[in-house]
């Protein structure tokens, strides 16, 4: 079974959970049921609260309080509730399995990601909002996947910040299916405003007495979206992987730069610049204690990081996605440049695919306000300033890029590419132009490259109150294109 995210889970053992009774309805007649574990009967809703979960975020003591939310640059944070549930298809009647966030101390207000498994295999996406427990549905999917008559496992996943609503489901191991909602029929300060989290298990009156239903383990984290499958719709194998969950540099798929430098920025290339976590890896901006005059005459005040996988790995065709943290949020930020790119194996062509840059914070010296946001670009050529290329930002959700974790896909197929912001599609770039024909040819394979770079000259470059920071990478994925 495939782990939603590593960090600080919270186990719900069947033995050992202890269970609240929110809602009791009429009790099956045969009093032997057993769900989550407990020998509770059937008819009867089972909740159990997630109050002692460790936020990994200082900024995210749960939830974000109406009197203080901003939508750009605020250290609030709502949550993100995960849940691995066991069950399998129920002879008869519907189980109904949700995580909840917001949930007020009464327990009468609150949101909820709902999966629902019917005695007929059919799997129900929704996302409900609950006050003074009435329910309304905000949005509703038939997933692609049906429930084995076998016992099988799913991960369902609730985000929310403000008023937008995230739940998303993985299916054994299946592609990621999504459901997106907007509460904006209320006003924001009418919704459940709860510092709760929970799961619940709720049976059917006709669900058989033996039907289980189990909690392997559930989350509580900052707000962000949900990690994603080792699989994508549409596509076909896995053909590049890194959790940077072994301690190390995987030197198979990496190539770590050193005493390295480019002509444009304030930073030279150092191995120390790139560090290891439990999962993941930091790719740094950093102050050197003794500022270093290369050979170009420059001196050079700043350590950067940056790796790729040229020699090692590149494709042609492919779906890529790339989960991180990226140093966009405060002045302390300013002149972080970095992220995720890609440049043909051939050094001799112009062309090179974006996937997140950043650029720290504003420097007051545009009129676009930077913070939280990231481009993504085809470039047609390498001149600098140059005006070849089809760009775009990502849209605006309610994102902290510095103290979340965030999805960016790009999708490259014969037609063109397409850009992702968790899971939002921003910006598609046609392989009709000439100028994308010439730069970025049919044939080509493309390898991945990871860095920070030191200052950027249009949007202002480094500042007094720029501090070491660095992008923290969860992982990056790599999808053969299948056609």
């Amino acid at each position: 079974m495939l782990s939603v995210s590593r960090r600080n889970f919270l186990s719900l053992t069947a033995a050992t959970a202890v269970a609240t009774a929110l809602t009791t309805q009429a009790a099956h007649a045969n009093t032997g049921t057993v769900l989550n574990g407990n020998g509770l009967a059937s008819g009867v809703l089972r909740f159990t609260p997630l109050a002692d979960v460790a936020y990994t975020s200082p900024f995210a003591q749960a939830f974000t309080d109406a009197r203080s939310f901003t939508p750009m640059g605020a250290k609030t944070s709502d949550a993100l509730v995960e849940a691995t549930y066991t069950t399998s298809r129920p002879a008869a009647g519907t189980v109904y399995t949700r995580v909840i966030a917001r949930r007020v101390t009464t327990g009468r207000d609150y949101y909820t990601a709902l999966l629902t498994i019917g005695n007929t295999g059919q799997l129900t996406l929704l996302i409900e909002r609950v006050i003074n427990n009435r329910t309304v549905i905000l949005g509703q999917k038939v997933l692609a996947a049906t429930a084995p008559t076998s016992t099988f496992s799913y991960e369902l996943a609730l985000s929310v910040r403000a008023t937008r609503l995230v739940a998303q489901v993985i299916v054994d191991g299946q592609a990621v299916e999504t459901l997106v909602a907007n509460d904006n029929v209320i006003p924001f300060y009418g919704t459940p405003q709860g510092t709760g989290t929970g799961i619940s298990v709720y049976a059917g009156r006709t669900v058989p007495s033996t039907h289980v239903v189990s909690v392997a383990k559930a989350k509580a984290d900052n707000w962000g979206e949900h990690r994603g499958a080792l699989t994508a719709s549409g596509w076909g194998k896995l053909i590049f992987e890194d959790d940077f969950n072994n301690g190390a540099i995987d030197g198979t798929k990496w190539r770590v730069r050193d005493k390295s430098y480019v002509g444009y920025d304030s930073g030279v290339n150092l191995k120390e610049a790139v560090t290891m976590g439990d999962s993941s890896t930091k790719i740094w901006l950093k102050k050197l204690a003794t500022p270093v005059t290369y050979k170009d005459g420059k001196l050079r005040e700043w350590a950067t990081g940056y790796i790729d996988t040229m020699g090692k790995f590149s494709a042609e065709s492919f779906r890529l996605e790339y989960r991180a943290k990226q140093p966009a949020s405060t002045p302390e930020h300013i002149g972080a440049w970095g992220g995720i790119w890609m440049r043909p194996n051939n050094t001799a062509l112009l062309g090179e695919i974006d996937i997140s840059e950043s650029y720290g914070y504003t420097s007051g010296k545009q009129k676009i306000d930077i913070s939280n946001r990231s481009e993504g670009t085809v470039h047609y050529g390498q001149q600098q300033g140059n005006k070849a290329k089809k760009n775009a930002l990502i849209p605006v959700l309610g994102q902290n890029l510095a103290d979340e974790y965030h999805t960016w896909a790009v999708e490259k197929t014969p037609a063109g590419i397409k850009f992702f912001f968790d899971g939002v599609e921003y910006l598609f770039v046609s392989s009709e132009d000439p100028r994308y024909q010439a730069a970025l040819p049919a044939g080509e394979k493309f390898n991945i490259r990871l860095c920070m770079q030191a200052g950027n000259a249009y949007w202002g470059g480094l500042a007094e109150s720029t501090r070491d920071c660095a992008i923290e990478v969860d992982y990056v994925r790599v999808w053969e294109y299948v056609g």
